[in-house]
């Protein structure tokens, strides 16, 4: 079984459309939402795997900064990066997190789904 985490450097009214959103997502794991802000101190990171799928949002630059400026807590991990806005999409303000998939609220957020199914479908077959 695999898990999605969902992680942001701060909550807000966006924040809380990604996770309303993520929860709507069927797949065969678990959906955990670490605090916004908790910098990873959150007993909940020791159900962090491998394998585990890592969603980061970043409502602002400011968000993605605070993001890129942690990246050795999560660079391990599969990462999907969700931004409010698709302007923010820049190869130069996503140094050090190297996501595999990147999809805005203003833009593709449904392709997310379909990077989860695809992601959990490769890992069971080479089971």
């Amino acid at each position: 079984m695999h898990n999605i985490f969902l992680y942001a450097a701060r909550d807000s009214q966006s924040y809380r459309q990604v996770e309303k959103y993520l929860a709507n997502v069927s797949y065969n794991g678990e959906f955990i939402i670490l605090p916004p802000g908790s910098r990873f101190s959150s007993p909940l990171c020791l159900h962090l795997r491998s394998n585990d799928i890592f969603i980061l949002f970043a409502e602002n630059d400011e968000d993605l900064a605070e993001l890129c400026s942690s990246h050795g807590e999560y660079e391990d991990f599969r990462i999907i990066l969700i931004v409010k806005d698709e302007n923010q999409i820049q190869e130069s303000k996503l140094k050090n997190i190297s996501p595999r998939f990147i999809a805005s609220l203003d833009g593709n957020i449904d392709d997310v789904s379909q990077y989860i199914h695809s992601a959990f479908k490769k890992n069971n077959a080479s089971l």
